[in-house]
């Protein structure tokens, strides 16, 4: 197990490299993201399997407050590494070693619906899917997917390869408004065939939901773009009163493990992220639309970012927010 000043120098090395890439190039093309996905993956700073749970929040801060720096798609695709090796590790998977030392998406998230979206048949050795997987990220970036299926009243997780294959039919990668280099597909499933032996877990259908842990790796990347946004403008009365306010809502959520008070913060969050950028972007000029200044695509990773993983009580507290 890495200790935390250990992983932090590894961090700093890291940064030296991606400050050589051009950081809007990273927002559009899926190739050179791929490259510094790559690159980070090579400095294995995904490999937090091993951490201690009480200690594992500690590592996420340091890792997305020094990957958001640089490219909010790289931290996109550091959240579904994490998440598919996290899972692996916690239902013990049998071919877990093996599969963390590949590049793993995730197409879970339809686990939530309350109807079924992938559903599959049994047959000899394995199962056949059908239905849609949408938003799948890192198409030609990740070398692997975790699928999430019912069958039998039973939600599963299941490995496969991340390819065009028969059964598995990937679609066009549609235009984006900003992290368009995540190359994000729509994937056809039928009758696609899985392997008994590539099954991570099979549960109760709704367990997805039911258990499924307070988050704070969108708090992480939140707090990290308004830090990001700070480096970038040099305004001293701004920078010392926005790193207060932004101290004071880091210290709540990396202590709290209260669903509901997580979702009130993450809402402070964003308006307060986006208050930050915009006044930096209004002090620092109309210079702030070029391409190559950070703060325009800081704007953008922060919609980013708020958009991932929405429940509709996120939902009502901004709305009330912005009513009242």
């Amino acid at each position: 197990m890495k200790n935390l000043l250990t992983y932090k120098k590894t961090l700093e090395k890291l940064s030296l490299q991606l400050h050589t890439f051009d950081l809007d190039t990273l927002d559009y093309d899926y190739s050179e993201l791929k490259k510094a996905f790559d690159l980070a993956f090579d400095f294995d700073i995904f490999t937090l399997n091993n951490i201690e749970k009480e200690k594992i929040n500690s590592y996420k801060y340091e890792l997305f407050k020094s990957l958001t720096l640089y490219s909010g798609s790289l931290s996109f695709l550091a959240i579904q590494i994490l998440a598919a090796n996290a899972i692996m590790q916690t239902n013990n998977f049998h071919k877990k070693e093996e599969y963390f030392h590949k590049k793993c998406g995730i197409a879970i998230n339809h686990l939530r619906s309350l109807k079924t979206v992938v559903s599959a048949k049994k047959t000899k050795g394995g199962f056949l899917l059908s239905g849609t997987l949408t938003w799948a990220s890192g198409y030609k970036i990740f070398d692997t997917l975790l699928i999430g299926f019912h069958c039998d009243n039973l939600e599963y997780e299941v490995m496969s390869d991340f390819k065009e294959q028969e059964g598995f039919s990937i679609g066009k990668a549609e235009k984006t408004f900003v992290g368009n280099s995540l190359h994000t597909v729509n994937i056809s499933l039928n009758e696609f065939f899985v392997k008994d032996e590539n099954i991570v877990s099979s549960k109760k259908m709704g367990n997805y939901t039911k258990v499924k842990a307070v988050s704070k790796t969108v708090h992480f990347c939140l707090y990290s773009l308004g830090n990001a946004a700070l480096i970038n403008t040099t305004d001293h009365e701004l920078n010392q009163n926005a790193t207060q306010k932004l101290e004071t809502l880091k210290e709540i959520f990396l202590h709290s493990q209260d669903p509901a008070e997580m979702d009130i913060v993450r809402v402070q969050l964003f308006e307060l992220v986006q208050s930050i950028i915009t006044t930096a972007l209004i002090l620092n000029g109309g210079k702030s639309i070029l391409c190559s200044h950070n703060l325009q695509r800081f704007y953008r990773e922060l919609i980013m970012f708020n958009a991932n993983g929405l429940n509709q009580d996120l939902k009502e507290i901004s709305k009330h927010n912005f009513l009242n």
